[in-house]
């Protein structure tokens, strides 16, 4: 497989990867989307425990937590809740560490695009141990193929389920229902229709009736179905369409809201916004969303009309790299993993880089809003997230300029893209570390 060229790997991926020579050129659409068909060759390094695997672990670790078993130097706990815990804190470092480290940095974009796009926080103790399965099982195998199949995956998985609450929903006229006197939650049903999909072109009557076809969704250990005592009995009619109750149904749901125009629009509208500009041009959503209609929802399709572009083949860098991806490029340069320890410039315990993202604003999956991290400038740019920036800079840069030669690293992750004030400031510095901080904190590296 080629590799990408600096222009590629700085827009579509996560930066230059110490060691490997760039591909020469701008953009080539082809050679862009040939990573995401080559095999993934850290697959197998970062190869996280599958949700068949945790269910049993979970089960043990929530009865130990509840017996008061996990307080800080109790012995009593099964060994297996701590093995949660220990697979909870490698699945954290895994978001930094994968991508750090990765040969196709598009398709790792693309991963935290989509699980962004379509959000579950790790917003409580199950969803912790839930998160990188969601991310590794509803989105990662679907990044090549139809949002349809996505869409489907996202929906039925318990980690959606539980962030937004649809475990709790009960058909008002269920059997459950009428002896409980429980009902709806809509909370799925309005961000799937809201965030996951359409965002405009339907009604609160549609939202109530998708909430009415979802009761009684569950996934547990068990596998995905709809329980009936759960499960709102009669047709119901979501934007123009009947459906009955039943998976097969919900799917079907899910294929029609997938092809709408207004799907095909949110969803170009928010890549293009993620790669491209804050304010894309509306041409390129307009030719996006055609491309997603005309291949049937084929997330490929929709890519390739992005690269195609003339704005993707842009030299003006347009958006600021969030902290997430502003860590990943600076351990891809100075090539590093983040697993190291021992650094001078960092504690002994290593570089703390989860504790670092959270200062700079973005806490490893814990997205404040069901509508995921910002994607525009502003929201990266208050003065202590800047601060923590520069902290993140200075500390890197002593840890790594007694062996790096700025001015090449500064070639290495710009080219010509550098502005002819970095080179001078790089150039310039006292110090080897001192060059490597100017490089990691300045305007030019933190765009891409």
């Amino acid at each position: 497989m080629e590799a990408p060229s600096l222009l590629e790997d700085i827009r579509f991926g996560y930066g230059p990867l110490a060691g490997r020579t760039p591909g020469q050129g701008g953009i080539d659409p082809d050679r862009v989307l040939a990573q995401l068909a080559a095999p993934d060759a850290s697959a197998a390094t970062w190869d996280r425990p599958p949700l068949a695997k945790r269910w049993n672990l979970i089960e043990i670790y929530a009865q130990d937590r509840k017996a008061g078993l996990l307080r800080q130097g109790a012995k009593e706990a099964d060994p297996r809740s701590r093995k949660l815990i220990q697979i909870e804190e490698e699945d954290a470092q895994s978001f930094i560490s994968r991508p750090a480290v990765a040969q196709c940095g598009f398709r790792e974009r693309l991963v935290n695009f989509w699980a962004n796009r379509i959000t579950v926080a790790a917003s409580g103790q199950i969803l912790r141990h839930l998160i990188q399965s969601y991310r590794d099982e509803a989105i990662r195998p679907h990044v090549t193929g139809r949002l349809t199949e996505m869409l489907k995956a996202t929906l039925w998985h318990p980690a959606m389920q539980t962030y937004l609450t649809q475990t709790q929903s009960v058909g008002p006229n269920s059997k459950l229902g009428k002896r409980q006197g429980k009902g709806l939650n809509e909370n799925l049903a309005r961000e799937f229709l809201e965030l996951h999909t359409m965002g405009s072109g339907y009604s609160q009557e549609d939202v109530t009736e998708l909430a009415r076809l979802l009761a009684g969704m569950k996934n547990d250990a068990e596998g995905p179905r709809v329980e009936d005592n759960r499960a709102e009995p009669g047709r119901k009619t979501i934007l123009g369409t009947s459906y009955d109750p039943g998976r097969d149904e919900i799917d079907r749901l899910v294929e029609t809201v997938a092809r709408r125009p207004e799907t095909a629009r949110a969803t170009a509208f928010f890549m293009a916004r993620h790669f491209i500009a804050d304010a894309p041009p509306e041409d390129l959503v307009a030719t996006m969303a055609q491309a997603y209609l005309d291949h049937d929802t084929d997330l490929t399709a929709l890519y390739r009309a992005m690269l195609t572009h003339k704005s993707a083949r842009s030299r003006e860098r347009q958006k600021l790299r969030t902290p997430h991806e502003l860590v990943v490029a600076s351990l891809r340069l100075t090539g590093l993993t983040g697993l190291e320890t021992g650094l001078r410039g960092f504690r002994k315990e290593g570089m703390k880089l989860i504790d670092r993202l959270k200062i700079m604003g973005q806490p490893v999956y814990l997205p404040a809003r069901p509508d995921g991290w910002p994607e525009v400038s502003e929201a990266w740019l208050t003065p202590p997230m800047v601060s923590a920036r520069v902290d993140w800079s200075i500390d890197l840069g002593r840890a790594v300029g007694e062996r790096a030669d700025p001015v090449a690293m500064a070639d290495f992750a710009l080219g010509d893209l550098a502005s002819p004030i970095l080179r001078r400031a790089v150039a310039g510095a006292e110090q080897r570390w001192e060059g490597v901080t100017v490089l990691l904190s300045s305007p030019d590296f933190s765009r891409r």
